[in-house]
């Protein structure tokens, strides 16, 4: 690997699809670099993923990378139909054509078999070049090390998790691809500092973030030796509250979403946790047959109370605690309708959704 200029470095990008998730990203997700996207079951990671695999094919003046995609799956068969879905909303050319699949990857040696010989593709490759790279998911290979691991067991996962790191990370810088991998979580527990005999704060694992999803904290698996092997690492995250008729600025000439939708989704975020060239900034975000999308000036609905007793009103003001929005009634609906507003002096949702811990 030869040195660059960050800003040369960065400067090729795929785009998401929608204006307001390219915001967050400045453009997209970079080439020449390894980008995480990590979070708790239908948090949306595979729907990222394969909405990335339909960008990547879209010309380059349109925000894509007008090329080719790997789709590595290693959690059973990756979903057609969703893929094709996605693919009918999109506005410009993409076809299955132009994806390449590997499936059924039982461990970590296997991955790192596979993603060698994928680099023929890239020396060779037939009529568009592959330009994106995308692993679904890396956690499942190498988070059971048996019913009796040793030392020596996770010296060995260890030592394979970096040589496919590195790996990775060859392929993104020789070939400028991008190069995404999704990761799972663990449920955050305070860890006994007896010296000072209090609890340590589960967040320090994230650089002082708390990452909340559904109303409980989390950590990303593979712990810190994976952290330091990736460039980016984006969390994604459900609430439990839910938008009716998401309304979103497409992108470009954007992925369409049905004029007249009359349902609800669950409003979800996507939040930047560390990037070389990225601000820690969020956005709000729902799943749509379309895809990925982002939202602004959200609507959502005080909705039945959850198994906690908690109404979707609180746990949208838990899960922003610096917003401090009022959420005002709308409409004489039997369903109320709220939409959420920010307090000038406060941030806006775009900043406002982690909490630093200090």
């Amino acid at each position: 690997m030869q040195p660059r200029r960050l800003v040369d470095a960065y400067a090729c990008k795929c785009t998401l699809g929608c204006t307001l998730l390219d915001k967050l990203l400045r453009g997209g997700i970079s080439c020449g670099s390894v980008t995480e996207l990590v979070g708790e079951a239908s948090a949306g990671k595979s729907q990222a993923c394969l909405q990335l695999l339909v960008t990547c094919q879209w010309p380059v003046d349109q925000g894509g990378l007008q090329g080719k995609a790997m789709y590595v799956y290693t959690e059973g068969d990756p979903s057609m139909k969703r893929l094709l879905a996605i693919m009918s909303a999109s506005p410009f050319q993409a076809t299955p054509d132009n994806i390449y699949w590997e499936r059924d990857i039982e461990h970590g040696a296997d991955l790192f078999d596979r993603l060698q010989a994928i680099e023929v593709i890239m020396q060779q490759p037939q009529g568009l070049p592959l330009r994106l790279l995308v692993i679904d998911s890396i956690a499942h290979l190498f988070r059971d090390v048996g019913d009796k691991p040793d030392t020596s067991a996770y010296v060995q996962r260890t030592g394979m998790l970096f040589r496919i790191s590195a790996l990775l990370r060859r392929f993104a810088d020789t070939y400028n691809i991008a190069v995404v991998v999704t990761n799972q979580v663990s449920d955050a527990f305070a860890e006994a500092d007896i010296s000072a005999k209090k609890q340590a704060p589960a967040c320090k694992h994230t650089g002082g973030l708390r990452l909340l999803s559904s109303g409980r904290e989390l950590v990303p698996a593979l712990g810190l030796a994976w952290a330091s092997c990736i460039n980016t690492r984006l969390f994604l995250s459900r609430t439990e509250v839910a938008i009716a008729n998401p309304q979103c600025q497409s992108s470009r000439s954007g992925l369409r979403i049905p004029s007249a939708a009359s349902y609800s989704v669950p409003l979800r975020y996507m939040q930047v946790v560390f990037s070389p060239c990225l601000p820690p900034e969020t956005c709000l975000f729902v799943v749509t047959q379309s895809g990925l999308q982002g939202v602004n000036n959200s609507r959502v609905y005080q909705g039945h109370q959850d198994h906690e007793g908690y109404t979707d009103r609180q746990l949208m003001q838990q899960s922003f605690p610096e917003q401090q929005s009022v959420l005002q009634p709308q409409g004489n609906d039997t369903m109320p309708q709220y939409v959420s507003h920010t307090l000038p002096q406060q941030r806006t949702l775009a900043t406002g959704v982690f909490a630093a811990q200090g």
